[in-house]
């Protein structure tokens, strides 16, 4: 196979792995991409221009190199910067028409090279093993279509926002373990990182108040610990939240975390990893195309994608079906 392929890095993913070991790991993409190019990131969304420059300037593949805020950078690269002039912001709620953005390229590929803290966009889609073998898979014909989905929200600057996301967004305690796992050391690994995360967010986290519209027919009002949209399976560092999760479904996997009490979280959290937080009582799932996301009260509710965490409460998440190609 030879697409030609642009290569976008993050310097500083996997706390700077990628940046130490550059000189290899081009040498190795060399070897496997007779047309290739690549350039680093310089800061937060640049990989997503890098991205759209490189599709308009007749690229077929782009490789993201690093963790998945650099796979969520440079999948909203595929598609020009979306407008939002078309969306409301009415009565709590955020509406809009049906997503059906064209892709810059007429027939995207994404390729992955995982050096990141959590690495749970790797696991949906099955890509395993090292640096070297994610690479050598770039010039395989073996390809898996991927959804992604579409979150307009409110941005930090009080502005209707979208973005698009390849794996997974949410809103509730994600949000605040986002905020807290960004500004802390990453050193210690994905999975114990997220964790002690998680447990700083979670010690003075309070269940929001809100209301969930599932394509524009089941609504269900409640308290809520996480509402989760998931095109993807993984999310936090290994956490298996929506074990029903395909990425070329057609639907986002909709996982709503009920009003847990302190010791109902405790135990969610063990059960998480395995799947089978989904048996709880308190843990619903829906498949959906369309979801519309509100909060109650006067604190914001801050919201997730891919691990980011760019803004809050009312959002409106949305399927984009099989856009894009992941060569793995």
């Amino acid at each position: 196979m030879d697409l030609r392929t642009f290569v976008i890095a993050n310097p500083n993913a996997g706390n700077g792995k990628v940046k130490d070991e550059w000189e290899q790991i081009e040498r190795l993409l060399r070897t496997q991409l007779p047309t290739m190019d690549w350039a680093f990131s310089e800061g937060p969304n640049h990989a997503t221009l890098l991205c759209r420059e490189a599709f308009r300037d007749g690229w077929d593949m782009v490789v993201a190199v690093g963790g998945d805020g650099t796979v969520n950078e440079v999948v909203n690269g595929f598609y020009e910067k979306p407008s939002t002039e078309d969306y409301t912001f009415k009565e709590g709620w955020i509406d809009g028409p049906k997503a059906k953005e064209t892709t810059i390229h007429k027939d995207p590929v994404l390729g992955i090279i995982p050096i990141g803290t959590g690495g749970d966009f790797r696991r949906s889609v099955g890509i395993m093993g090292t640096i070297s073998d994610t690479i050598s898979r770039l010039s395989s014909e073996s390809f898996k279509p991927c959804d992604l989905g579409k979150m307009t929200f409110i941005a930090h600057n009080g502005k209707i926002t979208s973005r698009y996301f390849a794996n997974i967004a949410s809103a509730g305690l994600a949000g605040d373990v986002d905020k807290v796992a960004n500004s802390m050391w990453k050193g210690l690994g994905g999975k114990a990182s997220f964790a002690l995360a998680s447990l700083f967010a979670w010690a003075n986290w309070k269940n929001f108040e809100g209301e969930v519209i599932i394509d524009d027919v089941n609504q269900i009002d409640g308290s809520f610990q996480n509402v989760v949209i998931a095109n993807g399976s993984y999310f936090g560092g290994g956490m298996w939240i929506a074990p029903g999760a395909e990425l070329d479904s057609g639907f986002l996997e909709t996982v709503l975390i009920g009003d847990l009490t302190r010791f109902e979280a405790i135990a969610l959290m063990k059960k998480v990893y395995d799947g089978t937080h989904v048996d709880l009582e308190k843990v619903k799932n829906y498949r959906a195309k369309k979801i519309a996301v509100k909060g109650g009260g006067v604190h914001p509710i801050l919201i997730d994608i891919d691990g980011e965490q760019p803004g809050r409460l009312p959002a409106l998440y949305q399927v984009l079906e099989s856009p894009i190609r992941i060569v793995y």
